[in-house]
């Protein structure tokens, strides 16, 4: 009986990941960019004031159409260079960018994003502007809880942790810019060193 070497068995576990690391991208959405998510943080927390912190910022207190210009702005700028670097990260790696896994994730993230526009019009015009913080970080999370079944799990707990962001906005009536700066800013610089250290080359 033959007994394979340690060059051979080394040989066969490299293969072995490398097939695995196929598979896993071809069920599982994992084109991440940490650089994405750093920028996309520290957009966040300039348009929250710094979290609250500068509180007669336009962007922390929601009390008229300015708040939501600056947010409008933040999601914009987010989204669009969000798109350009995973672009340039899958064309770096040789993979192709809108995977029918890519496609599920993009889908299941379309409903709370309808909704969110949606019901943000709605509140814009009864005026209640001081919901908006709460809404968009509820149903960001409610976004990344349904892409986490198709992406690594580490983001649905990063949902869980906007949707008691948006809880919290609600509950305590407290400076909105605080809430949205934890969240769609820390969290999101959170979301970056976690796909720095996973996701390397």
């Amino acid at each position: 009986m033959l007994i394979p070497g340690p060059m051979a068995q080394s040989e066969a576990l490299r293969a072995l990941s490398e097939i695995r690391s196929v598979i896993d991208r071809s069920t599982r959405y994992s084109t991440f960019s940490a650089l994405s998510g750093f920028l996309t943080g520290a957009a966040a927390i300039i348009g929250s004031g710094g979290c609250g912190y500068y509180a007669d910022f336009v962007g922390a207190r929601a009390e008229d159409m300015t708040f939501v210009y600056v947010w409008a702005g933040v999601f914009v700028f987010a989204a669009v260079q969000h798109l350009i670097l995973t672009t340039l990260k899958a064309r770096k790696r040789d993979e192709v960018v809108w995977t029918p896994i890519a496609r599920t994730a993009f889908l299941a993230l379309l409903g709370p994003g309808l909704a969110g526009m949606l019901l943000t019009i709605v509140f814009i015009k009864q005026m209640k502007f001081e919901y908006l913080a709460g809404l968009w970080l509820m149903l960001y999370g409610c976004g990344l809880w349904a892409v986490s079944f198709f992406a690594p799990t580490f983001l649905r707990w990063l949902g869980v942790a906007f949707m008691v962001l948006g809880t919290l906005a609600w509950a305590t009536g407290e400076t909105p810019g605080r809430w949205l700066g934890i969240g769609f800013g820390c969290l999101h610089l959170v979301f970056a060193v976690i796909v720095r250290m996973r996701y390397r080359r």
